[in-house]
C-alpha cells in the first residue's frame, strides 16, 4: 500500500511541478518583452520595484524566475543592488498566489482545462495563440497533480505512525524548519512544497501548527535557485541572490520569535480562518508581506551589509556610446572627430576580449565566458551607433578629404566588430578544446603564444597609428605583417609535422589550426 502511496503523490507532485512549469514558461514567453521594459523602467525606486516584483510573480507565477532575471539584469550592468533587492522582495508575495489557487476546491476544472489548452496549443497556428493554449494547458495539469497527490494522501488519515511524525513537526518547529528548506531546495519550487502541504491538510494529514515551520523554511528553500544561477557572476550579482537569502532568513527569524519566543502562534492560526488548507495559504501570504513591511525600510541597510559580506568593485562595461553626439551632425568634422574616439573605445573592448579568449585556451573559467561575452554585446550595440551615427553624418555635403575619411572610418568600425567575432569563436573553439579533452603540445602552446602576441602588437599599433594620424607607423605595421605570415606558416609546417609524427592527435590539430 505505501509503495502505491508514494508512486501517486510523486506522480502528482511530478505533474504539479510540470504544470507550474509549462505555466510559468509559457506566461514568460506572452508577455517577456513587455516584463522586461517594465523591470528596467520601473525599478528606480524600490517602492516602484517591490510592485513591479510582485506582479510580474503574479503573472508569471515564478519567484524564481523573477530572481533569476533579476540576477541576469544586475549581472549585465542594468540594475543596482538596491533595484533588485526591491524586485525580490515583491517576488515574495507575488509567488503566494500559487497557493491561493490551489486551496480552492477547483480541482473538478483539471480536465476541462487541459482538453481546452490542448485543443487551442494544436489548433492554434500563430506562436502568440500557442502560447495561450500551454498556459491554460499548464495551469489545468497543476490541477490535475494536485488532486492526484490529494487522493494518494486519504489512506494515511488512519495512520497514526504518520500522524505522530507530523506532530513532532508541530513540536519541534526548527525539525519542520529544516524539513521545508530541504524540500523546496530539492524540488526548486516553493509552489511545490506548499501544494503538498495543501494536499495534506485536504486530508486532514497535517495541522497548521505542524505545517507552519515548514512554510516558513519553503521560503528559505526557494533562495536556492537565484544562488545557483549567481554562480560565476559578478560581484553585485551575486550580492543580489544573497540578498534574497538574506531577507528570508530575516523574515523567518521574526516570525519565529512572534511565534515561539512571545507565543503568538495560536493568535495567528485563528486569524487566518478557513479549513486548513486555506490557513496555509493565507499563512504563506501573511508571512511574505508582514515581512515586507517590516523590513523594506531597511533596504539601505541590508544594502551596506552585504557590501560588507562581498567586497570588491565590478568592472562595468558601458554598453552605450559615450561620445556620439548629436548636435555635432551638423558640423562633420567635429562629428567625425567623436565618432573616431568612440571607435578606439570600442577597439580596445575587442583587444580586452582577444586577452580573454587567449585566457580560456589555458584556463577553465565561466566568468572568463561572461566576462567576454558582455564586451561582444558591449561592442555589437556601441558599433551599430557609430555606424548609424556616420551614416547620418554622410547625409551632409562633405568635401572629399572628409568623404573620404568617413568612408575608411566605416570599413574601420566594421574591421573592429569583427575582431570582437574572432575574439568570440576563439573562446568557442577553446570550450570545444575542452570538452572533448584536447591536449596542446608545450611547443604548440608556445606557438599560439607567439602568434598571438605578434597579433596583439600589429592590432594596438595599427589603431595607435591610425589615432595619432601617423602614417610611419601604420607603415611599419605592413612590415610586423609580413613577420606575422612568416610566423604562421612556420607555426603550420611545424604543426603537420607533429601530425606527421603522431606527436599531435587529429581532433586537436584541427582546433589548433582554426
Amino acid at each position: 500500500m505505501y509503495f502505491k502511496i508514494v508512486l501517486q503523490v510523486l506522480g502528482g507532485l511530478a505533474l504539479f511541478i510540470f504544470g507550474i512549469e509549462r505555466l510559468s514558461s509559457s506566461l514568460q514567453k506572452i508577455t517577456s518583452n513587455k516584463l522586461k521594459s517594465a523591470i528596467n523602467i520601473l525599478s528606480k525606486k524600490p517602492w516602484a520595484g517591490v510592485f513591479i516584483g510582485m506582479a510580474i510573480t503574479a503573472v508569471i507565477q515564478s519567484s524564481s524566475a523573477t530572481s533569476v532575471m533579476t540576477v541576469g539584469f544586475v549581472n549585465a550592468g542594468l540594475m543596482t543592488l538596491r533595484q533588485a533587492i526591491g524586485i525580490i522582495m515583491g517576488a515574495n508575495i507575488g509567488t503566494t498566489i500559487t497557493a491561493q489557487i490551489v486551496s480552492l476546491k477547483i480541482n473538478m476544472l483539471s480536465f476541462p482545462l487541459i482538453i481546452i489548452g490542448f485543443i487551442v496549443f494544436f489548433a492554434g497556428r500563430r506562436r502568440s495563440i500557442k502560447n495561450i493554449g500551454m498556459t491554460v494547458l499548464g495551469l489545468g495539469i497543476l490541477f490535475l497533480g494536485m488532486t492526484l497527490m490529494t487522493d494518494a494522501l486519504s489512506p494515511l488519515k488512519e495512520n497514526q505512525i504518520f500522524k505522530d511524525v507530523l506532530i513532532k513537526f508541530g513540536k519541534n518547529p526548527f525539525l519542520g524548519l529544516l524539513v521545508g528548506v530541504v524540500t523546496t531546495s530539492i524540488l526548486q519550487s516553493s509552489s511545490a512544497t506548499i501544494g503538498l502541504l495543501i494536499a495534506m491538510a485536504s486530508q486532514g494529514l497535517i495541522g497548521i501548527e505542524s505545517a507552519i515551520p515548514i512554510l516558513i523554511g519553503d521560503n528559505i528553500g526557494t533562495c536556492t535557485t537565484a544562488l545557483i544561477a549567481s554562480i560565476g557572476t559578478t560581484i553585485t550579482a551575486k550580492r543580489t541572490a544573497f540578498s534574497h537569502l538574506m531577507f528570508n532568513i530575516s523574515g523567518t527569524a521574526i516570525f519565529f520569535i512572534l511565534l515561539y519566543v512571545f507565543k503568538l502562534q495560536n493568535f495567528v492560526i485563528n486569524i487566518m480562518g478557513g479549513s486548513a488548507p486555506r490557513q496555509i495559504a493565507n499563512l504563506h501570504t501573511t508571512f511574505n508581506a508582514v515581512t515586507l513591511l517590516v523590513l523594506i525600510p531597511a533596504i539601505g541597510l541590508f544594502e551596506k551589509i552585504i557590501v560588507k559580506i562581498f567586497p570588491g568593485r565590478d568592472i562595468v562595461i558601458n554598453k552605450n556610446a559615450l561620445y556620439l553626439e548629436k548636435r555635432l551632425i551638423q558640423t562633420p568634422a567635429l562629428a567625425m572627430e567623436q565618432a573616431k574616439k568612440e571607435l578606439f573605445r570600442v577597439a580596445g573592448i575587442t583587444n580586452e576580449m582577444l586577452n580573454l579568449a587567449i585566457e580560456r585556451i589555458h584556463k577553465k573559467d565561466t566568468l572568463i565566458e561572461k566576462k567576454l561575452l558582455d564586451r561582444e554585446v558591449a561592442v555589437d550595440s556601441i558599433t551599430e551607433d557609430i555606424i548609424r551615427y556616420l551614416t547620418n553624418i554622410s547625409q551632409s555635403a562633405l568635401a572629399y578629404p572628409l568623404s573620404n575619411e568617413l568612408t575608411s572610418l566605416l570599413h574601420i568600425a566594421y574591421d573592429i566588430e569583427r575582431t570582437g567575432d574572432h575574439a568570440e569563436s576563439i573562446m568557442y573553439l577553446a570550450i570545444v578544446k575542452e570538452e572533448n579533452r584536447m591536449v596542446f603540445s608545450r611547443v604548440a602552446g608556445e606557438e599560439l603564444g607567439e602568434s598571438y602576441r605578434k597579433a596583439s602588437e600589429i592590432y594596438l599599433s595599427l589603431l595607435a597609428g591610425i589615432e595619432e594620424n601617423n602614417l610611419e607607423k601604420i607603415k611599419e605595421c605592413e612590415k610586423l605583417e609580413s613577420e606575422l605570415d612568416g610566423i604562421v606558416r612556420r607555426v603550420r609546417t611545424n604543426h603537420l609535422m607533429r601530425l606527421q609524427k603522431g606527436d599531435c592527435l587529429p581532433l586537436s590539430g584541427v582546433v589548433f589550426a582554426d
